[in-house]
Parts: structure tokens; C-alpha cells; sequence
């Protein structure tokens, strides 16, 4: 076996966050592992991307947390060679299920004949190849005669129906489109189909940790990192891509960085590098809490986000095991949580809770984060008369829902909200 990190790719896969369709992201009940917010990131990007001529386009997804990043996500873009990862994927996954044999050998015709990368367009017309060698050189040398061979096999269209039920929203029949997002999700895809089928899934991973084209995303990394990453080019629209799993040692994640209409090859390569290395350093920088409440590990399907300095959790998780009452108001964004005479209410964007008819200023604003509203761990636990305890040691955060605790705990909790501590 080639690939040896298939038990990260386990983990990875069992926390993988599903897209929809319609590009919504939907839960998929991982564990509330990672306190990270890409909101700092997200701003320096938007303002140095900003300064550069054309468009960039950026999806971040953390593997462990399920938070994502971004910017100009959904825009269409040329896919270029980036193409032939969700091509080759359909392979395997047709090999997988006994539909394709790797050793067939195909043939090379004139219609397959393509310059720019790779090495068979020097050989001639007629040459035989199995398919296992064709979809080698067209990930490792972004070959382009091997693609068109292959992709002669399998069906175009075959090819972009199946990009379409990964979740593929930008996937046009006659042009070679995508978006940021929808590489993401085939790279992700890719993951969780090794974790399934380690030999044929580990084997494409292989591959694409070893192309010959690392000057993007891998060139600014430390050594030793594995990216696993497919690249493309179309210099008729100034666009360079480069789409990628990048197995960090603690935060692996995927990352999908598009452009168009740049100011040329060499800037484009420099701005993609610079946008590899902010989000290694970022990904460098979480840090990983756990929740317990009452002593039991919190399942909260939702994870955590750190907003200067403060942990916001999705409100139900913490109000419906104190068997609060939780009515959302979709109008106005507002929240009311009701439970033994106490009533807290909140609105997505302020700063300012009701607390028994009383306004209280929170740390942070009141988030709305994949669908759930998220607020203050210590403001919501605190309200309703849970004890919060800190263990900095062990990165642990303790919640006591006290539903016994005596009445003046309580009331000091209540006054200390009050007074905004």
C-alpha cells in the first residue's frame, strides 16, 4: 500500500461535512473539536486579494471542525487541467465497482491529440496504453492526450453528471467550468472514497502528492507535508488553479484557489502561494477544545467558533439539556429561550441580550453559522444557571447544567451578567 495515512483519512471522512446540491452545507454530527473561525482569515484575504488585478476565488474546508471558508466561491471559473480529478475519480470509483478493469489498454487515435503538458503527444498515433498508465500521466503529468483518451472511454457526459451528483453546481455539458466550492467537494469526495476503498483510492492520492507541478499551493509549505493536488492552466483568460489536500500534521484541510484575468502567469503563482502559506499558518494556529457537560462529552453537530478570544456554540446545545423551551423567529432573526421563570431573548447580529426584560451587553455579537444561531458559551450557560469551569491544562471546558445548584450561585451568576462580567 503506497498511501500510508488512510487512518487519518478515516478520521477526516467520518467528520466530513456533505454539500448539497445547492451548495448548502449540511451537518454531519461531528464532534465539536475545534474552536475555529475563519473570519480574520477571511478579511485579510478579501483585502490583500482585493489589491491584485483580476479574480481570485478561495474555498477553505477544515477536515476535523467542518468550518469553511469562501471568497468568491461560487463564481465560475475555468477548471483547465483541474478537470481531470473529479475525471479520474469517476474512474475509480467505476473500478471500485468492478465496472472498469485498470489493465484494459486503450488505444490512441488522432481526435485524442492535444499539445500543451505531458508526455504522450510525442508518441505516435496507434500507441496502446493501460488504463492504470493513462490515468497516472494524466495526474502526474497533467497529460493531456492520456485525458482524452480516457474521457473518450468513459463518457463526457457521463463524467459531468456524475461531477453534478457530487454536489457540482458550476458544471456546464460543452464548457469546461467549476467553481472553488465544487473542486473542494471532489477533493473531499476523494477522501472519504479512500477511507472506503484504501488500494484504488490510495492510489490517486498517491498520485497527486506526486506530480511534477508543485510551484502553487505545496511551494511555500514546510518540508515534509504531503499535498495531494491537481493544477490547471488557461493563459487565454489569465487563469491559474490549483485544488488540494493538505495533510497538516494537526488541522488537515482542503483548499481550492481559483483565478481569472490576472496579471500573468508568475503573480498568479506568487498570489497563490501567499494564500497557501496564510492558511497554513492559520490552520498552524487553532487550537482544539473539548466540551463536557455534566461530566459527558458534548455531540454538539454544530462546532465551535472563537470570536476575539470567546467560544460561541449553537444555542440549542447548550438550552435543550437544561430542557429549555427554544423558539426561533425567522423574521427577525430572534431567538427566545425560556426555562423556570427565565427568559432570554437574542438577535443574530447584536451585541445586546434580554435578560428578564433586562438588556445585558454580550463579548461578541450574536452569530448565525450553517443555519445555527451561535452565541457566548460562558453568556448562555451562565444565564440559566449552569457552573463553567476552565481546565487550560487539558484544553477543557466543564458546563454543570445546575438544575440543583443553590439558589444564591444562582443569583450571583445572574448579577454578574448584569454587571457584564
Amino acid at each position: 500500500m503506497r498511501y500510508k495515512g488512510l487512518a487519518r483519512l478515516a478520521l477526516a471522512a467520518a467528520c466530513l461535512l456533505v454539500w448539497s446540491a445547492a451548495g448548502d452545507v449540511a451537518e454531519a454530527g461531528c464532534a465539536a473539536i475545534s474552536t475555529a473561525s475563519y473570519n480574520n482569515l477571511l478579511e485579510r484575504l478579501t483585502r490583500e486579494l482585493s489589491l491584485e488585478k483580476g479574480t481570485y476565488g478561495v474555498y477553505l474546508f477544515d477536515l476535523k471542525s467542518g468550518h469553511a471558508l469562501g471568497l468568491n466561491h461560487r463564481e465560475a471559473f475555468h477548471a483547465a487541467s483541474t478537470f481531470k480529478l473529479p475525471l479520474n475519480l469517476y474512474l475509480y470509483e467505476q473500478a471500485a465497482a468492478g465496472k472498469v478493469d485498470l489493465q484494459t489498454r486503450l488505444t490512441y487515435l488522432q481526435k485524442h491529440y492535444e499539445g500543451g503538458t505531458g508526455l504522450l503527444q510525442y508518441d505516435p498515433v496507434g500507441s496502446r496504453y493501460s488504463i492504470a498508465q493513462l490515468s497516472l500521466y494524466s495526474i502526474v503529468y497533467s497529460d493531456n492526450v492520456a485525458t482524452n483518451i480516457l474521457l473518450s472511454y468513459l463518457g463526457r457526459m457521463n463524467v459531468k453528471n456524475y461531477m453534478r451528483r457530487l454536489g457540482g453546481a458550476v458544471v456546464h455539458d460543452k464548457s469546461n467550468l467549476t467553481c472553488p466550492e465544487d473542486m473542494a467537494k471532489y477533493m473531499a469526495y476523494l477522501l472519504a472514497f479512500a477511507a472506503k476503498n484504501p488500494e484504488l483510492g490510495g492510489l490517486l492520492i498517491d498520485y497527486l502528492q506526486n506530480t511534477i507541478y508543485n510551484e502553487r499551493l505545496p511551494k511555500p509549505l514546510p518540508a515534509g507535508v504531503k499535498v495531494a493536488h491537481k493544477i490547471g492552466n488557461w493563459p487565454y483568460t489569465g487563469t491559474y488553479d490549483d485544488v488540494g489536500y493538505v495533510d497538516h500534521p494537526e488541522n488537515p484541510y482542503v483548499i481550492a484557489v481559483f483565478s481569472k484575468h490576472t496579471a500573468g502567469r508568475k503573480r498568479a503563482f506568487h498570489v497563490i502561494q501567499r494564500i497557501s502559506r496564510l492558511v497554513y499558518g492559520y490552520q498552524s494556529s487553532l487550537r482544539h477544545i473539548r466540551i463536557l457537560l455534566n461530566g459527558q462529552e458534548a455531540n454538539n453537530d454544530v462546532p465551535p467558533l472563537l470570536e476575539d478570544g470567546r467560544m460561541l456554540v449553537p444555542i440549542r446545545d447548550i438550552a435543550e439539556p437544561l430542557e429549555a423551551e427554544v423558539s426561533w423567529d425567522g423574521l427577525t432573526k430572534t431567538v427566545t429561550v425560556s426555562r423556570s421563570g427565565v427568559s432570554l431573548t437574542l438577535q443574530v447580529g447584536s451585541e445586546t441580550a434580554v435578560l428578564d426584560g433586562q438588556k445585558i451587553a454580550l463579548s461578541v455579537p450574536v452569530r448565525l453559522f450553517s443555519g445555527r444561531t451561535m452565541v457566548p458559551l460562558r453568556f448562555i450557560s451562565e444565564a440559566f444557571g449552569a457552573r463553567v469551569e476552565w481546565d487550560g491544562k487539558q484544553r477543557l471546558v466543564n458546563i454543570w447544567l445546575a438544575d440543583l445548584l443553590p439558589q444564591e450561585i444562582r443569583a450571583a451568576c445572574t448579577s454578574k451578567l448584569l454587571q457584564g462580567g
